[in-house]
């Protein structure tokens, strides 16, 4: 592993230092576009993290060409071989030395409209709270995912965790601090692509304090109209030559939520009833509905297909009557969205996810 700081930047110890942690692998223009972006915060106390998971492009060499020009200490840590995104993630905090950590991708960066001072002066004033997430603007259409509804502190206890835990999907803009993330910090669920879900709800359900930033503080896919970035678009069936059984990753986002619960030990049958409903009466019709939007029926029925209920884990946790209200629930939501009118879908879309996050 190499691991090397460039430059050696005073950092006032008087003052909270904010670290700014960045999985990399590849891709080395969004990096350069997200540090050149962060460059332009006035808040001095900033540190970047840059875990670097055996890139094969010009990402040392790029990074390492910043030198004494940077505004910022880097920090940065090539591994010697592939770790995954979930083990590199957890790499990229563990690095830092801040006592809070923002978590951006490496093509996210933190928007130059939000100081890094006001989420400072935000943790001081409300007793240097645990864990918590931003809004972010996607910088092609300015469009603002509004996950957090207000700035506030939110609570703490499985029922936030639960409430709150598809807040921790995206990754960028998610802050914590760095001490907790030591003691709860675990590779159980490397491999998943969702450690950040699994972390944030184990921590939130066992007592620690979560808290949400209403502000856009990070500005999501740079470079937008770069064209060698896939999204999910790219991996769904469009035609019925195509047609696959899929479930958007839903089962396993269950079964991390119920283990964070459970490894809490605030885990009930009640809770997992709850956790199953949200599932089937919220984002199971809103992916069909996105799905149908783009043009990909085939992945609409693809996706009720694969989340048929008797096949999804972590069912048996339930009481036999909470399996029927379940079914039920999927029966009546998948065909309901099967047939809603998709252009009242995308002027109410806006507010359904609103409501969604509440």
């Amino acid at each position: 592993m190499m691991n090397i700081e460039l430059p050696k930047k005073e950092i006032n110890g008087l003052s909270m230092l904010i670290s700014i942690c960045i999985p990399q692998y590849n891709r080395i223009k969004f990096l350069l576009e997200s540090l050149r972006i962060i460059e332009q915060q006035e808040y001095p106390h900033i540190e970047i993290i840059i875990s670097d998971d055996c890139s094969t492009d010009e990402t040392e060499s790029k990074i390492l060409g910043l030198s004494g020009d940077y505004k910022y200490r880097i920090r940065y840590s090539k591994n010697r071989t592939n770790l995954g995104y979930d083990r590199n993630l957890r790499k990229a905090i563990s690095l830092a030395s801040g006592e809070y950590v923002i978590i951006i991708g490496n093509d996210d960066t933190i928007n130059p409209a939000y100081n890094l001072e006001e989420l400072v002066q935000f943790i001081q004033m409300n007793n240097y709270p645990d864990i918590g997430f931003t809004n972010y603007i996607d910088e092609g259409d300015q469009y603002i995912t509004k996950r957090a509804q207000e700035t506030k502190v939110l609570g703490s206890g499985p029922e936030m965790a639960l409430k709150y835990y598809s807040c921790f999907s995206f990754v960028g803009g998610i802050v914590i601090k760095r001490e907790v993330f030591l003691k709860y910090d675990t590779e159980k669920y490397d491999g998943s692509i969702y450690t950040q879900i699994y972390m944030a709800c184990m921590v939130v359900a066992s007592g620690y304090v979560l808290f949400s930033i209403s502000a856009p503080v990070v500005i999501k896919d740079v470079l937008h109209k770069e064209k060698d970035r896939l999204s999910y678009l790219d991996f769904i069936p469009k035609k019925w030559s195509g047609y696959k059984r899929i479930d958007g990753g839903l089962p396993s986002v269950l079964h991390v939520l119920i283990s964070a619960l459970k490894d809490s030990g605030t885990l009930s049958q009640n809770l997992v009833y709850k956790a199953f409903r949200k599932i089937y009466f919220t984002t199971l019709p809103y992916w069909i509905l996105e799905y149908r939007k783009q043009g990909a029926f085939p992945a609409a029925v693809g996706i009720i297909h694969g989340m048929f209920p008797l096949t999804v884990k972590n069912r048996e946790k339930m009481t036999g009557f909470s399996q029927l209200k379940i079914f039920s629930l999927y029966i009546g939501t998948s065909a309901g969205s099967l047939v809603f009118p998709i252009g009242l879908f995308e002027k109410i879309k806006p507010k359904l996810y609103n409501w969604i996050k509440k």
